[in-house]
């Protein structure tokens, strides 16, 4: 199985010029975490809701700038005949849930771990890589919280 038998073709891009909001409310219509920003018809990088997160409201970021100060612009791509294995291997190394699928140097598609999981391909390869992505490291428990009840 190879990668353009399960990606996900319908492909939502952005403006480098566009607001951190109007990222964000894309990503809420469109139930999507992952955007490709593109700078006429070039791919100039990616945002994540956690970019947003972590980059841009962390730092009390006006959400009405653009977004070219919280892109990665480290893309992270594979051509849509690379098999399933690579795609996890790079997503293990980089760790990263998302890349950019392309033919001929052009984006055509985007695989997540979710396109992976759902095409039932090699449970365990997907599980190594799930850890390599999120190690599991135990809480430090640094905030020792102490509740006296706890309703629901």
């Amino acid at each position: 199985m190879i990668l353009s038998d399960i990606m996900s073709k319908n492909i939502i891009v952005s403006n480098i010029k566009n607001s951190i909001y109007d990222i964000a409310k894309m990503m809420l219509e469109n139930d999507i975490g992952f955007v490709p920003i593109v700078d006429g018809n070039k791919v100039v990088g990616v945002i994540t809701d956690r970019d947003i997160v972590t980059k841009a409201i962390s730092n009390v970021a006006n959400t009405s700038k653009d977004i070219k100060n919280y892109i990665t612009k480290k893309i992270i791509y594979l051509d849509k005949s690379n098999s399933i294995d690579m795609c996890l291997k790079l997503m293990s190394k980089e760790k990263v849930k998302r890349i950019i699928i392309t033919d001929n140097n052009k984006m055509i598609g985007i695989i997540s771990l979710s396109d992976i999981l759902n095409s039932r391909y090699n449970e365990t390869l997907f599980l190594k890589t799930l850890r390599s992505i999120y190690p599991i490291n135990r809480n430090s428990d640094y905030y020792k919280t102490e509740i006296d009840e706890f309703y629901l």
